[in-house]
């Protein structure tokens, strides 16, 4: 599956304020895209109401595999929870999750694919 090609789908469907860079020939091995892109959405609209900027998201390869980062300018000093899911679904991708919020400043969301 084409990562550069899903988020560009997905940008489309959901009509999301997005600042996109994204590399080609990022691709993830799968039968079933349908899990990652739950997590996707899932970690945009944990994004939106966060900020009342755009989103920025950028996809870039890397060593053996992709990395997908999400990144929203935020007040916020408290988050809410993230849900423990997301990683048991990365797995199935030989993906892994990494979150890094600068308290009132900014939260950057990033899955690294192996």
């Amino acid at each position: 599956m084409d990562l550069r090609d899903l988020m560009m789908m997905i940008q489309e469907k959901k009509g999301m304020n997005a600042n996109m860079s994204l590399e080609f020939d990022c691709q993830v091995e799968t039968d079933d895209p349908a899990p990652l892109i739950k997590v996707i959405n899932y970690i945009i609209n944990y994004l939106t109401p966060l900020t009342d900027r755009a989103i920025e998201i950028s996809l870039n390869a890397h060593r053996s595999g992709s990395m997908l980062s999400f990144a929203a300018f935020t007040e916020a000093t408290e988050l809410p929870d993230i849900s423990d899911q997301l990683e048991g679904v990365l797995k199935d991708y030989n993906a892994e999750l990494q979150v890094t919020h600068k308290e009132g400043q900014y939260l950057q969301i990033v899955i690294t694919f192996n």
